[in-house]
């Protein structure tokens, strides 16, 4: 499961707080800063606050109040750079410490730069979508201490009744239904020196992130570990907490306890390996989706069919036909 950052989402409570609504009360307790939040309770954390708010943009409207400390040590990080280019770069390098969705790639192309987001990961919805673009907007103004605005936005969902609200938070034009979210901007100030800059303060937070990197590593193998000890007992049918405990010396509670330390349940961690089998199997078109079904420990190809639906939000069968036809292209 894919975490954000849980200063990030004091944004959000912010945001709200500052619109007369009890965030705790609707969203559950703030969460510690430094720790991670899944991927799906952020995403219902938003989805909730919009409804709250009735406000039919409101990830633009969490994002004008974003400010650098809403990144924590990252943020601090970022403003000590040499100019926006620069913060750029490091925060590509440390995107992770931040949110593992889908990374944003930059490129130069003529005189723009130009930030897009590939669905690595799927798309997440129209609200992720409008914070994020609208965050980096914010971010590279911070950063960079002088107006700038792009030259153009891009957005995956369909347009929108309120399409002016989009054009004037951006100050210029804004597409809809396109294959992933992009920002350009014009590249003229972006490599201007940032004033104030410290750059004893910006090696410590440097390393400071390189450190939680490597944790974030280190976290990321003992995982894997597991995930390869769960595809072995789905092959044989005997994926349970139990026998993952087994293989490992411990308890089935000791394992909970080292699960949650990664903020990961048994059953997320299940869930994702069988996620990673089936597309694979489903790439192997002599496989019937029933025989799939099953070798991921699915009794019915019903159950299979509606956890495979959302995980990828297509049915497996549209899921194969789609790729085979990416590789016979």
């Amino acid at each position: 499961m894919r975490c954000i950052d849980a200063t990030y989402s004091h944004l959000l409570f912010d945001h709200l707080a500052s619109r007369g609504i009890a965030a705790e009360k609707l969203l559950g307790k703030m969460p510690k800063a430094g720790s991670r939040i899944a991927e799906d309770r952020w995403k219902d954390m938003l989805e909730k606050g919009a409804r709250a708010a009735q406000d039919s943009a409101f990830g633009l409207s969490v994002a004008s109040q974003f400010s650098l400390r809403y990144l924590g040590a990252v943020g601090y990080l970022l403003l000590s750079s040499n100019n926006v280019m620069d913060a750029l770069a490091k925060g590509q390098r440390y995107h992770v410490l931040i949110s593992e969705m889908n990374p944003v790639k930059a490129n130069i192309e003529e005189d723009h730069l130009v930030l897009c987001w590939p669905l690595k990961h799927g798309w997440s919805g129209q609200l992720w979508d409008e914070l994020g673009l609208g965050t980096t907007l914010k971010l590279i103004q911070a950063i960079n201490q002088k107006p700038v605005f792009p030259s153009s936005v891009e957005f995956v969902g369909p347009p929108p009744s309120n399409r002016g609200t989009y054009e004037q938070f951006f100050d210029c034009d804004v597409s809809f239904n396109q294959a992933m979210p992009k920002l350009v901007f014009p590249v003229k100030n972006l490599f201007s020196p940032i004033p104030k800059t410290d750059p004893y303060l910006h090696d410590i937070l440097d390393n400071q992130a390189k450190q939680q990197l490597r944790k974030l590593a280190l976290e990321d193998e003992e995982i894997g570990h597991y995930r390869k000890q769960l595809l072995q007992m789905i092959t044989r049918n005997q994926p349970s907490l139990e026998n993952l405990a087994a293989e490992n010396g411990i308890s089935a509670r000791s394992m909970q306890r080292r699960l949650r330390t990664h903020r990961i349940s048994f059953q997320t961690l299940l869930d994702q390996t069988r996620h990673t089998l089936a597309t694979n199997y489903l790439r192997e078109s002599r496989l019937g989706l029933s025989d799939i079904a099953g070798m991921v420990g699915y009794t019915e190809q019903s159950s299979f069919s509606r956890a495979f639906i959302r995980w990828e939000g297509v049915s497996p069968g549209r899921y194969r036909r789609q790729n085979l036809e990416d590789d016979n292209e």
